[in-house]
């Protein structure tokens, strides 16, 4: 009797077990989309999905939220030391600083958009709206560098304390700029070049010697060394039809980072000098399989063609004789040119050139 009582736990513990992997199955087959388990799995990947991007764009919309709150803080700090050291009531300066309309013109006419006076609050919005959201930030960030640059020359000091906020502004700016080339990559017409030229100035300006004085923290530098060779990417790799206006505009973004700005042109530099290598060599293997059928295939046309662009920006940017740039990428760009000469003469003839450029500007 006691071994009896002893197993009967133990065979209703087994018993509730069977019974709940029943019900499971039941559920599960109950719950089976008509599609199969295939579909179903597509379906749930699919919803997981658009509420990861959904997370997502709540993030970086919090992120904005925040980063606008800390630029008015710096505006606001900083205006109050300066008015304190020339012995002026902050006051009214401070209203007139941070009051002034998104909306309006910004730098003396260079910077002007027309923009909805809300924005929109659904996270599934039209494209129209997707724009406003993509011009208002691009306005933000620049009026905010823009201000802070009329402010600094008077107290450069609240930029070593919140450095921070302010390269996270350039970051934020260089990618708004970026995404509008972006959507040109993919046949959208680019709206406003000269804005995006002039968002690109203010970002060569706050990043000029005076206002990199404090460091540039390594996060950030490496935000920007990406964006640099997305945009030397899409620069490249455009085959857009009458993309000619893109490439122009973009092409002189880059050479306005580059040109103006100590701290991006070396890395720009380079990385220009890289990319022409790296198509140098796919160009040296095509004509070493020269007696191979459809030998030519393994060349990018679109690549060869764009990349007289980087050609054109590397010999702009040699023009400065404060340039030091990695000897052994000018070696390799020299190097590569000759064997080159009799299949594409002129991309030989550039590399030759450029490398001469760069190696006279570094004697």
């Amino acid at each position: 009797m006691e071994g009896k009582s002893a197993s009967c736990p133990e065979g209703v513990v087994s018993w509730y077990i069977r019974t709940s992997r029943l019900a499971v199955a039941l559920a599960i087959i109950k719950l089976r989309p008509p599609g199969g388990a295939r579909q179903f799995t597509e379906s749930l990947a699919e919803r997981l999905k658009r509420q990861d991007e959904s997370w997502k764009s709540k993030a970086e919309s919090l992120h904005e939220d925040l980063l606008h709150l800390r630029q008015e803080l710096l505006l606001t700090r900083t205006l109050l030391n300066t008015r304190s050291c020339a012995g002026q009531a902050p006051g009214q300066e401070i209203a007139k600083v941070l009051s002034q309309d998104d909306t309006r013109e910004v730098n003396s006419g260079t910077l002007q958009t027309c923009l909805p006076p809300t924005p929109p609050n659904s996270q599934k919005v039209p494209p129209k709206d997707r724009q406003w959201r993509q011009d208002h930030r691009l306005t933000k960030h620049v009026q905010f560098l823009q201000r802070l640059s009329g402010l600094r020359s008077g107290f450069e000091e609240s930029l070593c304390q919140d450095g921070d906020v302010v390269w996270d502004s350039v970051v934020q700016l260089l990618d708004c700029v970026v995404e509008d080339f972006r959507q040109a990559h993919t046949g959208q017409p680019l709206r406003h070049p000269e804005q995006l030229h002039n968002a690109i100035q203010v970002v060569a300006q706050t990043l000029s010697p005076g206002g990199a004085r404090q460091g540039f923290p390594v996060q950030h530098f490496s935000r920007v060394e990406d964006l640099l060779k997305e945009m030397v990417k899409l620069l490249l790799t455009n085959q857009q039809l009458n993309a000619f206006s893109v490439q122009d505009s973009l092409s002189d973004c880059l050479l306005a980072l580059g040109g103006n700005c100590c701290i991006t042109r070396t890395p720009l530099i380079q990385l220009l000098m890289s990319q022409i290598i790296q198509l140098a060599q796919q160009l040296g293997d095509a004509c070493e399989k020269s007696g191979e059928e459809h030998e030519h295939h393994q060349v990018d046309w679109v690549c060869y063609q764009n990349s007289f662009y980087l050609f054109w920006l590397l010999e702009r940017l040699a023009q400065d004789t404060d340039n030091r740039v990695n000897q052994e990428l000018v070696v390799q760009l020299e190097t590569k040119a000759f064997p080159l000469a009799d299949e594409f003469s002129l991309f030989s003839l550039y590399m030759w050139r450029i490398g001469g450029l760069f190696r006279a500007g570094d004697s």
